[in-house]
């Protein structure tokens, strides 16, 4: 069942396919048929992407078959471009909080446009309100 929490960068996937430290491995996870990240996927009414977040997804289409998920995945997604506001935050992310810049793009954009920021990736902090670490991946 679908609530009315907004979410933004819900399931970002780095372009890798294995272990967690993406900053979008929810999207990874869901595009690979994870049921804990359609399930997480489900929760949200809105899913939004960083720019950075498609970016990194098209990087991972290396077939043609993967280009057409990729495609048909964020057709579902309102993709965020990075603005003055997002820059901004994100410069102070990365300057205050010690993020690589694509992750203090990405939790920027949520923070800017007051979203959550869904991720596997342990680099984004458990104690910020607006991160969620719903599930982990056992090796």
């Amino acid at each position: 069942m679908k609530t009315d929490s907004p979410c933004s960068d819900a399931f970002a996937a780095s372009g890798t396919t294995g272990e967690g430290g993406g900053r979008h491995e929810r999207l990874i996870d869901y595009l690979q048929g994870r049921d804990e990240a359609a399930r997480e996927l489900d929760r949200y009414r809105v899913i939004e992407v960083s720019a950075v977040s498609a970016a990194e997804l098209w990087a991972g289409a290396t077939t043609e078959t993967r280009e057409h998920v990729v495609e048909s995945f964020l057709a579902t997604c309102l993709t965020v471009p990075v603005d003055d506001a997002v820059a901004r935050e994100a410069g102070w992310l990365r300057r205050t909080r010690r993020v690589r810049l694509p992750d203090a793009i990405v939790w920027a954009t949520a923070r800017v446009r007051g979203h959550l920021l869904v991720t596997r990736d342990k680099g984004f902090p458990a104690d910020a309100p607006e991160v969620r670490h719903p599930y982990r991946l056992e090796p």
